[in-house]
């Protein structure tokens, strides 16, 4: 047995949030020196939108992590594993494969904060070498951030994974700066709240809604480049109804009379339906 080896999986298990749980039957399957094998974990977790540290572990999580000896030698890698999310009182059942080159190493905890319908940022190294980089030298590192897309699945059975990188230009202080969100005022509450933000966690603070301070829970939206904000039953709050005059224009704009469009044979004909500005959407209770 490559003690080495041995050595290596038990850290980078522990690296991924694993534990030391794993480290007794690792050994005994490397010793039997089987071709390929999966070892499991199963742990319960409080709902990812839970407020009290109290609340009852809801969320069943089960881990399958895969091993492969290799063919030229006797050492095992550990290449992927595969998450399942059980939530309560949801019939539907979250799966994903997480490779651990392709998708950046994600941790344990990563995967259920995404398999939740959280974002998160993470700091990865850049796998192609930039121009002009000297031989030898640390790879660059970068933060990114991560989404999976919970209403579809690949051919591979899982739900792509979203990375936008510091080019796409998500800038989660510029996002949080645009809404009147009171329990942010001071240089160490809004760090604080960043950091979980980027963690892929709530926030809970207090929105100002005209002349009154709402309880809301806020998230990290990358892909839209903004945040969500719902109020205490998990129901999303709108742009137009923190901000109503942006909502009184655009019902002005769309009462106006519609202004007639001039043909070629100088004849005047109004506007075709599918030219007309589409009704506003409603807003939506959060589905995690």
């Amino acid at each position: 047995m490559n003690e080495n080896n041995l050595e290596y999986l038990k850290k980078t298990l522990e690296g991924l949030g694993f534990g030391t749980k794993l480290h007794d039957v690792l050994e005994t399957a490397i010793r039997r020196e089987m071709p390929k094998f999966s070892l499991g974990v199963n742990t319960r977790m409080r709902p990812a939108e839970s407020r009290d540290f109290g609340d009852a572990r809801t969320e069943v999580l089960d881990f399958r992590i895969n091993f492969n000896r290799s063919k030229e030698s006797d050492m095992y890698f550990l290449n992927d594993y595969q998450v399942t999310l059980r939530k309560k009182d949801d019939p539907i059942v979250r799966e994903q494969t997480f490779d651990l080159a392709r998708d950046h190493r994600i941790t344990a905890y990563q995967a259920f904060k995404l398999l939740s319908g959280f974002s998160l940022e993470k700091e990865v190294f850049l796998r192609n070498k930039g121009e002009g980089q000297q031989q030898g030298a640390q790879p660059e590192k970068i933060p990114m951030w991560f989404r999976l897309n919970l209403d579809i699945t690949d051919a591979y059975g899982n739900h792509p994974l979203r990375t936008f990188r510091p080019e796409y230009g998500y800038d989660l202080n510029e996002a949080l700066g645009k809404y009147p969100i009171k329990g942010l005022d001071t240089p160490e509450k809004m760090q604080e709240a960043m950091i979980a933000l980027r963690n892929g966690n709530y926030v809970h603070t207090t929105l100002a809604v005209g002349r009154k301070s709402v309880p809301v829970s806020i998230a990290a939206n990358p892909q839209m480049k903004t945040i969500d904000i719902y109020d205490k039953d998990m129901a999303e709050i709108r742009d137009e109804t923190i901000f109503p005059e942006k909502a009184t224009a655009k019902k002005e704009k769309r009462e106006a009379p519609s202004e007639s469009v001039e043909h070629k044979n100088g004849k005047k004909t109004e506007p075709l339906p599918w030219q007309q500005e589409p009704e506003q959407e409603t807003g939506r209770k959060r589905g995690r």
